[in-house]
């Protein structure tokens, strides 16, 4: 009995080493429309450009709410934000969710998360759970103010850290998440894929020349990363959400839902995914069940949305977007009235139209023809505008709302998130 209980032991620990490792590489702020691979002339990301070559890119992937820790949340329950209540920045996510890294540390993984942004630290979002490891000690001061994200270079030493220290025999699951291209943007001298220097620039064009300098400063790090990962290893790349830079006179995210707030980039490299470019229209919730898949984990009950490399997505699926803005504000009464407020703006997108409705306002767009959202066809579309709507009303009648789960903020949390942007 004894012979067979360490043949049964040592069964399992082969079969746990052969296991692949997972990594869910993210990047905040990030426009997909700002990467070589989808399109930009400006050589911001020779790494991540490789690695495209090398992946299977999705087109058409769009987050379910602009804001950092709702859209981080989003993909790692695979739920919608509404229904874990977790709508806006500084809700929490309730304990009774099931997260990626739970069903990844339970199937034997060990688990490490790098972390660089302030809304995602583990006290404010509640998406620790599940890790190992979750490093999201960053404390120093910047400019006077609470430092609100960790630069690239912590980020990526402490990866290659964790990468080094762990035991080779059992199989990882990591996030790294970056937060450079994140306001305010930084100029990185080596860095300067415009080539121009931004103090000759008016301000939009400055801007513009500071964020693609953070992209590509983000790139080069990613690229050390990349090159330190182990054999065996797979890959899930993608961004949490855009950023306007002054595109319909707006600057940031989390307020709107244009295209330039809400297509992420998303790519797969992995054993037995033939490279290329996929047109499946993507979502935030199908990361969870994407990751899983790539590890030959089940979905959990109550997880949602699709495994984007084996299962049949509709290409007229409908992809209802929502936005609530910033984070809720740290006085009793408006903090749970915020808590409580339903979304600023809706919308939806099926088979390559879009439907944003603004305080009753419909606007309609073709993105095949007209990417920018610059020509609204409500009025030349009156049927299709009904009938997106209704999209909508069906949506929000069969998504249940969950309750919101605040956390008592500190003096500190609410300086970071104010420098953020998150309070305006």
């Amino acid at each position: 009995m004894k012979y067979l209980f360490l043949s049964a032991a040592c069964l399992v620990s082969s079969v746990i080493a052969e296991m692949p490792n997972v990594v869910l590489l993210s990047v905040d702020t990030l426009r997909a429309d700002r990467l070589g691979a989808y399109g930009y002339p400006l050589n911001t990301s020779p790494n991540l450009d490789t690695f495209a070559q090398e992946a299977l890119l999705f087109e058409d992937a769009v987050c379910e709410i602009p804001l950092t820790s709702p859209s981080f949340g989003a993909m790692l329950s695979a739920r919608f934000p509404r229904m874990t209540g977790t709508t806006r920045n500084g809700l929490r996510m309730p304990d009774t969710v099931p997260l990626l890294a739970e069903q990844f540390q339970a199937a034997g993984y060990y688990t490490f998360c790098v972390q660089s942004n302030w809304t995602l630290k583990n006290k404010l979002s509640g998406l620790g759970r599940g890790f190992d490891d979750y490093d999201d000690a960053f404390h120093k001061k910047r400019w006077g103010l609470i430092k609100s994200e960790r630069d690239g270079d912590d980020v990526t030493r402490l990866t290659l850290d964790y990468l080094a220290t762990r035991d080779p025999e059992k199989p990882f699951f990591a996030w790294i998440h970056y937060s450079d291209p994140h306001a305010p943007y930084k100029m990185h001298k080596k860095f300067n894929p415009a080539g121009k220097r931004p103090w000759r620039l008016d301000n939009v064009e400055k801007i513009r020349v500071k964020y693609d300098s953070e992209v590509a400063f983000t790139d080069h790090e990613i690229g050390i990363v990349l090159a330190a990962l182990p054999e065996n290893t797979m890959v899930l790349f993608v961004g949490d959400h855009g950023e306007s830079l002054y595109e319909h006179d707006y600057l940031g995210h989390g307020r709107r839902i244009h295209q330039t707030n809400m297509h992420i980039p998303m790519m797969v490299r992995a054993e037995g995914v033939d490279p290329g470019r996929s047109t499946v229209p993507a979502r935030g919730i199908d990361i969870g069940p994407t990751l899983l898949g790539l590890a030959g984990l089940p979905k959990p009950a109550g997880m949602l949305g699709f495994d984007l490399l084996n299962d049949m997505v509709p290409t007229d699926r409908p992809r209802v977007i929502e936005t609530y803005g910033g984070a809720v504000l740290n006085v009793p009464g408006v903090k749970n009235a915020m808590a409580e407020a339903g979304p600023m703006r809706q919308g939806v997108l099926q088979a390559g139209w879009k439907l944003i409705i603004n305080d009753g306002k419909r606007e309609l767009f073709y993105l095949p023809e007209d990417p920018g959202e610059l020509t609204d066809r409500s009025r030349q579309e009156p049927d299709r505008v009904d009938a997106l709507h209704e999209l909508i009303t069906r949506w929000v009648q069969t998504t249940p709302i969950g309750e919101q789960g605040t956390e008592n903020l500190s003096a500190d949390d609410w300086k970071a998130l104010d420098s953020l942007g998150y309070l305006e």
